[in-house]
């Protein structure tokens, strides 16, 4: 019943983390596209880096509550975990931009809310363990 419980507490934690980095996500990704000029994609690519770099310090410190410091082994299970992401989140904004014509913003939040249950999954059961 406890591990049920952590789980809840873990998923609702990763989901206000989750908005803080998606806002920092979309809030590159607007400016850079709008304001700057930038092509749909690296705009998308510039603001899903961004809030990865918001999310990781955040998740390992809150969400998870992940004492043990920062390894290569971490990192790289996390960016896996988020390379997997950007590359779904990508495909997703590909398909609906050029087959469908949704604009880019739109599509860009359908993209965000698609990837956000496997990041949950990767982060919690692989990156950071099962604690």
């Amino acid at each position: 019943m406890q591990r049920y419980r952590d789980i809840y507490i873990h998923f609702f934690r990763f989901i206000i983390v989750g908005g803080i980095a998606t806002i920092v996500n979309y809030l590159v990704f607007l400016e850079l596209l709008d304001s700057v000029g930038v092509q749909y994609l690296i705009a998308a690519s510039c603001g899903f880096l961004a809030g990865v770099m918001v999310g990781f310090p955040l998740n390992k410190m809150w969400t998870y509550q992940h004492a043990s410091t920062i390894s290569w082994g971490m990192l790289s299970r996390y960016g896996c975990v988020y390379l997997f992401s950007l590359i779904a989140n990508i495909c997703v904004l590909s398909f609906l931009v050029g087959i469908f014509r949704i604009d880019a913003r739109i599509a860009s939040i359908v993209g965000i809310g698609f990837t956000t249950v496997t990041n949950f999954i990767g982060t919690k059961f692989w990156v950071f363990g099962s604690k």
